[in-house]
C-alpha cells in the first residue's frame, strides 16, 4: 500500500469535516490530541467530589476514547460520502483504524468495568 493513499485519505477526511464543521474540524486531525475534549469527558465521568485517584481513572478512560479522533472521523466521513474515497484510500484507512482503535476501546471498556469478551469470535475450523 503506497503511503500516498494514507496521506490522501487523511486530506479528504479533513476536507469533508472542514466543509461540515469549519474550524472545528481541526479537532479531528491526526496528530492533534484533543485535550479539551478529553478534559470534558473526564469531568463528565467524575463526580464533583471525586478523589484524585477517581479523576485519574476517568481521565484514562477519556484518553482511550479521544485518542483516535482521526480514525473516528474517517469512519463517519466514509458513511456520509463513500463515493469520495478510492478503494486504495479505504483499504489504507481501514488498516489504520484496525491497528489503532480496537485496543483503545477495549482498554476504555475494561477501565469502566464493562466486559470485553469477543462475542463475534469465530471458532477455528
Amino acid at each position: 500500500m503506497p503511503d500516498d493513499a494514507h496521506d490522501s485519505v487523511r486530506k479528504k477526511v479533513q476536507t469533508i469535516f472542514t466543509e461540515l464543521a469549519g474550524e472545528r474540524a481541526r479537532m479531528l486531525k491526526g496528530g492533534t490530541f484533543p485535550a479539551g475534549i478529553t478534559s470534558t469527558v473526564t469531568a463528565a465521568l467524575s463526580s464533583p467530589d471525586a478523589s484524585d485517584e477517581q479523576i485519574l481513572h476517568a481521565d484514562k478512560i477519556a484518553f482511550h476514547l479521544t485518542d483516535w479522533n482521526d480514525d473516528a472521523a474517517f469512519i463517519v466521513a466514509l458513511h456520509l460520502f463513500p463515493e469520495r474515497f478510492t478503494p486504495e484510500e479505504i483499504e489504507a484507512a481501514v488498516g489504520m483504524f484496525l491497528i489503532h482503535v480496537p485496543n483503545h476501546v477495549v482498554a476504555a471498556a475494561r477501565l469502566a468495568g464493562h466486559p470485553t469478551d469477543d462475542i463475534f469470535r469465530e471458532d477455528d475450523k
